[in-house]
Order: C-alpha cells, then structure tokens, then sequence
C-alpha cells in the first residue's frame, strides 16, 4: 500500500516548532501516520523549487501528496490540525 508522501524542506533538522515542515512532521509522527519523506532544496523561488509548483502549483512547504493522488497544501497550522483530527484519507 502507498504511503503518503510528505514534501518537506531539506533543512529540516534543528527541530524547532518554528519549523512549518517540522511542525507537519512531528504532528505525523504524534498521530502514528505512515509516511516517507521527499526533501526539497534550499532555495525559495519558484525555479529552485519547480517541482514544487509542478506537483501543486505553488512554491511552499510542506505539502502532503496522498496515496490516491491528491495533493494537500494550506497553511501549516490546518494542516497540523486536519493529521490532529485525523481528517487525511489516507
């Protein structure tokens, strides 16, 4: 079965909740979701991060790509609070 796929920042290693990639991740991690990680580079624009803007069709992280496809992004704190409440459907 396919995992969800969670489109972080390669920088993501200081663990702090400052952290919007962290913050998804660690709430992933709390909810006990089975995911593997797909790190983007270090550069903001939309030419470094082209596959970004591919895959949602903007620049930011994170972003959740399901099993069936769909691609989530909002703004990090729903994020968090959608895993919370264990609304993915995955």
């Amino acid at each position: 079965m396919a995992k969800i796929k969670l489109h972080r920042c390669s920088y993501t290693f200081l663990h702090v909740d400052m952290d919007m990639c962290w913050r998804l991740q660690k709430a992933l991690d709390s909810q006990g979701v089975d995911y593997e990680i797909v790190k983007h580079g270090y550069g903001k624009s939309e030419k470094s991060r082209a596959s970004v803007v591919e895959l949602s069709g903007q620049k930011y992280l994170p972003v959740l790509e399901l099993p069936d496809g769909t691609v989530y992004r909002d703004e990090t704190d729903e994020m968090v609070a959608r895993v919370k409440a264990g609304e993915l459907s995955a």
